[in-house]
């Protein structure tokens, strides 16, 4: 009977999925950050805050979300579906938070638009 080793390590593959589910509030706030840039009358609260919406969707994703089934695995130790298992439901909430966090982050930067009183019109 032999042991293959799985693909990734469970262990690595959790540092990187940590890293994953930190990052792309980053990428998706700073996306809409550089798109309107020169309209945001306070730069530093809408990159605070924007980062917490996206936290906060990915949360609620976390919390009600459905896992995607974007890999399937025959696993053929535990330490493969266990990795394969975290591959789907962090690609899960990435994904799918960072579609939910666009509009909330969009809304965001036109309620702190320099031109005009503050408001979402």
């Amino acid at each position: 009977m032999s042991q293959a080793l799985p693909l990734i390590d469970p262990r690595t593959f959790g540092y990187i999925s940590t890293a994953a589910l930190f990052l792309w509030p980053v990428v998706v706030t700073g996306t809409v950050a550089v798109l309107r840039w020169r309209l945001l009358h306070s730069r530093v609260a809408f990159l605070v805050l924007g980062y917490l919406i996206c936290v906060g969707v990915g949360a609620f994703v976390r919390a009600y979300g459905y896992t995607f089934f974007w890999i399937h695995s025959v696993s053929e130790t535990p330490q493969d579906h266990l990795v394969a298992t975290l591959i789907n439901a962090s690609l899960s909430i990435i994904v799918t938070g960072a579609i939910l966090s666009v509009g909330p982050v969009l809304w965001l930067g036109k309620l702190l638009n320099r031109r005009g009183n503050g408001t979402a019109t």
